[in-house]
């Protein structure tokens, strides 16, 4: 299965800096074009809790995934994902409803920082059959730098916080800050009441993976190129496997 990790979806690229990590709404829309008509079937987070060690390790399963919980995942991105009928998670940060991109952005002034989606925003992208929501801590806070207390506090408040707001529109699955984990994050998380969790390793999921370190490709701006998406599968032999 391949698994693809996207940030903002903008229709003007408001930080050159952060390009890698960006993409147009129409770039999205040709991304999702292109998979499927290479016969590459989305799925949703669902089906992938699901899965058979043969779905995992068939690469024409394709899931989307979208981190941090930014404004223009509403704005920009569902609307792409409701034109074309493709299932998402987004993966938020429930102790910063609201607020900014402080972890990034912390030495620009507030009102330049990326927004986070408050909490009526984020019940509206829940609303949408195609969404799911998943943790992707309380703060985006790195794990591996953090107490063993203050670890564990994360997991446990994400998960009681993201499950009593959202009720069935929350799964628990959960994406480590920066994609940086250890042994000890891991077996945290197999403790957890989480079912998996989602890192920023380049390349496809196989079935013999640990299921608390599920990688996937990161979706970078010309992604968006139809062209450079089939050069990015073709380098990692994923156009006939």
């Amino acid at each position: 299965m391949l698994i693809f990790n996207f940030h903002h979806i903008e229709k003007h690229l408001l930080h050159p800096e952060r390009k890698h990590i960006s993409m147009s709404p129409q770039g999205l829309s040709r991304f999702i074009r292109t998979l499927r008509l290479l016969g590459m079937r989305i799925v949703s987070m669902q089906e992938v809790l699901a899965a058979t060690p043969d779905a995992i390790n068939d690469h024409r399963s394709v899931l989307l995934t979208f981190d941090d919980g930014y404004t223009n995942n509403l704005l920009e991105a569902l609307p792409v994902l409701e034109a074309e009928q493709c299932p998402a998670t987004v993966f938020v940060l429930p102790g910063r409803y609201g607020g900014t991109n402080e972890w990034d952005q912390g030495h620009l002034p507030e009102s330049q920082r990326d927004q986070l989606m408050s909490l009526a925003q984020m019940e509206r992208m829940a609303a949408s059959p195609l969404i799911t929501l998943g943790s992707h801590g309380l703060y985006h806070r790195d794990f591996p730098t953090l107490a063993e207390s203050d670890m564990v506090a994360e997991l446990s408040e994400s998960y009681q916080m993201l499950h009593q707001t959202f009720g069935e529109n929350f799964l628990p699955v959960f994406a480590y800050p920066w994609g940086h984990y250890g042994p000890r994050e891991v077996e945290a998380l197999s403790q957890s009441p989480y079912q998996a969790a989602f890192t920023v390793e380049t390349r496809p999921w196989r079935s013999t993976d640990n299921i608390y370190q599920i990688p996937r490709f990161s979706a970078f701006y010309r992604d968006g190129n139809p062209l450079v998406l089939l050069a990015k599968l073709a380098r990692h032999n994923l156009l006939f496997a």
